[in-house]
């Protein structure tokens, strides 16, 4: 089953909201990655680390209107949608709040402007995904050892295809821009390869138009065409993003990445879910004091 863990959020601050036409053209990409297979999709928020975060307000730290877009978009029963916060930062050491953070969005990824921010979010951060800027030449080298180290934590790197789709959101219509665009990745994303040795690596879509969306063959024939086999490439669709939305899930569904082994509900089934329980932990676990024995804890049915 292909996921894709990168559909932008319109906006990239708190001060605006999306306008119609934008909240349209995200329903238009989503229905359109829907009908190419995608069930699994994730909303992702983007910010810069200068950005003002309200973490006295809990209903207003996650922008985005999930219960809204499944609503809008309730012709698809086989739809998940999932919400994901991308930090851009310069220091990682700077990031404040992250905990608080983690159980108001199911995925939490941070995109490293520099190889301290690299190391420090590797060593100090617990997050699911680290997205690189691909588009444009990086201001580090890639390392194999700072690179598995991350993978063996767990940690994925995502690669996102829109840039190779022309026509794409800041490309400035000139062929230089276009070409040294693609150039940048394709070094990028070669790198990025050999540093990991092929492995905990995820692509996504990063689409901001419908336009840029393709189907599994076409994203598996780009993927060896960078370099991976047919089974490491498959798993870039599906296995490693699988591993990241279920590690992001368990943050917020489990107490210490501990669940129920009779609970019916699935950490991946959640058009059910009352999105009000992310700004509350406690709705997830109790003490078993109150149901039978009295000493572990126990999640909530959804």
């Amino acid at each position: 089953m292909p996921y894709d863990l990168n559909i932008p959020w319109p906006v990239d601050n708190y001060t605006s909201k999306p306008t119609p036409s934008q909240l349209t053209q995200l329903k238009n990409i989503i229905s359109t990655n829907y009908t190419l297979g995608i069930t699994h999709q994730v909303i992702n928020y983007s910010i810069t680390e200068t950005v003002k975060i309200p973490i006295n307000n809990a209903n207003e730290i996650n922008p985005i209107d999930i219960t809204w877009l499944r609503n809008e978009l309730v012709n698809f029963p086989k739809l998940r949608l999932f919400t994901r916060l991308t930090l851009i930062v310069n220091d990682s050491s700077k990031i404040q709040h992250l905990t608080k953070l983690q159980n108001h969005f199911d995925l939490i990824a941070i995109q490293p402007l520099t190889e301290k921010a690299l190391q420090l979010t590797i060593t100090n951060l617990d997050v699911d995904l680290i997205s690189l800027n691909l588009s444009s030449r990086l201001p580090f080298f890639l390392k194999h050892k700072i690179i598995g180290s991350a993978i063996d934590k767990g940690i994925k790197f995502e690669i996102c295809y829109n840039w190779l789709i022309s026509g794409a959101i800041g490309y400035d219509g000139t062929h230089a821009n276009v070409q040294l665009i693609k150039k940048n990745f394709f070094n990028n994303v070669l790198q990025l390869i050999r540093a990991s040795r092929s492995r905990g690596l995820v692509i996504s879509s990063g689409a901001t138009q419908p336009l840029q969306l393709r189907n599994s063959n076409d994203i598996l024939t780009i993927l060896k065409t960078l370099g991976l086999d047919r089974s490491r490439a498959k798993a870039c669709m599906t296995v490693n993003p699988e591993r990241v939305l279920v590690n992001g899930r368990l943050r917020i569904k489990s107490y210490k990445q501990t669940i129920s082994v009779n609970d019916n509900a699935k950490l991946l089934e959640n058009e059910h879910e009352n999105p009000n329980k992310k700004s509350d932990s406690l709705v997830y676990k109790r003490k078993l004091q109150d149901t039978d024995t009295g000493k572990l804890l126990k999640k909530v049915k959804s």
